[in-house]
């Protein structure tokens, strides 16, 4: 089994992807966020899965993953799009 985790933090929110190849065929997604206030206090707890078979995983993610490229790939760190 493989797992992928990639996390982010900003404002008091963490974000966490994890992406777990299963066995016959399975690709589990998982987003999970939890947001605390400056007291350290649990406002948003949740967790959202979703399962794919490996083909079903390439087609949805896929033109995501371009589009993200695209803008990497054309990315100029000084200007503003719009």
């Amino acid at each position: 089994m493989q797992i992928k985790e990639y996390e982010f933090f900003k404002d008091g929110l963490h974000k966490k992807v994890t992406i777990k190849d299963h066995l016959y065929d399975l690709v589990e997604f998982t987003i999970h966020q939890k947001l605390t206030d400056e007291n350290g206090k649990v406002i948003i707890d949740s967790k959202q899965e979703s399962y794919f078979t490996s083909r079903e995983f390439k087609e949805f993610f896929t033109p995501l993953v371009n589009d993200l490229k695209e803008r990497f790939d054309n990315d100029t760190t000084n200007s503003i799009q719009e």
